[in-house]
């Protein structure tokens, strides 16, 4: 499963906590939380239920898009 890590990072600054106090938070280090934040890695099923816990969302929300990117308005016109 992948998730969005820029998403996550947001949430988390959102909610004001460093990347450091955060990780402790949800039972991480700080080095594996970085990792899952740049797409470096997924975290596991676990893992990933308590960061979202942490950050007041469901995993839903946290999970990217697998095909192609994310809902974007195409502009344009036919002529």
């Amino acid at each position: 499963m992948k998730t969005n890590g820029r998403l996550i990072r947001r949430k988390r600054i959102g909610l004001g906590h460093g990347m450091n106090r955060f990780a402790a938070l949800v039972g991480i280090s700080g080095a594996a939380l970085s990792r899952i934040e740049n797409g470096q890695r997924n975290p596991r099923p676990e893992t990933l239920k308590k960061i979202t816990d942490a950050l007041g969302c469901q995993i839903e929300e946290v999970i990217a898009e697998e095909h192609g990117v994310g809902p974007e308005v195409q502009s344009g016109s036919a002529a």
